[in-house]
């Protein structure tokens, strides 16, 4: 049996890079026991700050990540408005789940 790749990214918006706080970031999500990889990447003059966090328990991940971040009291304003969360699963007819998205207006789903 073998084992099925599961992970939640996070991606912080282009236009919002050159303000955020990369160490406050990883502070809040390693205050609940999560070490993200972490990948930057340039395309079409935009660079792009993606933290992956790998899991065989994506609920209780998401849990975790969002009392962390997107439900924490102080947090939540800082980092809302300018990612996305995606559950990521190659079982999935798209590959994907959007979890969260800076876009109030955009449809998210729940795992």
């Amino acid at each position: 049996m073998s084992l099925i790749m599961q992970s939640i990214s996070i991606q912080i918006q282009p236009e919002f890079l050159a303000d955020f706080d990369r160490t406050a970031f990883l502070t809040q999500v390693r205050a609940v026991g999560r070490a993200p990889e972490i990948d930057e990447f340039s395309e079409k003059g935009k660079t792009y700050l993606t933290y992956t966090f790998f899991t065989e328990f994506p609920k209780k991940l998401w849990q975790d990540l969002q009392a962390a971040l997107y439900s924490h009291v102080e947090y939540a304003k800082t980092i809302s408005p300018i990612s996305i969360a995606a559950y990521e699963d190659e079982t999935l007819p798209q590959g994907y789940l959007i979890l969260h998205h800076f876009d109030p207006a955009e449809k998210v789903s729940q795992i």
